[in-house]
């Protein structure tokens, strides 16, 4: 199974609501990185932040979701 990057968050916790969402949802996710690192790369521009990966074969339907996810956020 080939993983692509949804989404890159600045925290775990964000990730993982939106990972819950879509896990909800029948879309199998996976988180990368975690809140030390990101604390301890607030002042270091290289860091890839928490990323959220999809199956490639998902994609298209996660971003679709992503998108009804956050607009019921607003």
């Amino acid at each position: 199974m080939e993983l692509v990057t949804l989404k890159i968050f600045n925290t775990e916790i964000e990730a993982e609501m939106l990972k819950i969402f879509l896990e909800t949802n029948g879309i199998e996710t996976f988180v990368f990185g975690n809140i030390l690192a990101n604390t301890y790369n607030l002042f270091n521009t290289t860091s890839g932040g928490v990323q959220l990966k999809v199956a490639e074969n998902d994609f298209e339907k996660a971003s679709e979701m992503m998108t009804d996810f956050y607009g019921s956020q607003a």
